[in-house]
């Protein structure tokens, strides 16, 4: 895995999560601000969905321009 690919899936959860407490501040808000744990699970699992996604999206790419040239 290249570290670009790494990056990207965590960036994009880092929006996710944010954009999720900012849109549901009633639920997410809450729970984020007095439990620690759900947090982090809040993170790492679209974290591990998003950094497969891109993993399997990278070696898709790799695979159709290596038989182009």
């Amino acid at each position: 895995m290249r570290g670009i690919t790494f990056a990207i899936a965590f960036i994009l959860t880092v929006c996710v999560v944010i954009g999720g407490v900012a849109l549901y501040p009633n639920i997410l808000g809450q729970a984020a601000a007095s439990n620690n744990d759900f947090v982090f699970g809040f993170f790492l699992g679209p974290f591990f969905v998003l950094l497969s996604f891109a993993w399997i999206g990278e070696k898709i790419v790799l695979k159709i321009r290596k038989k182009k040239f």
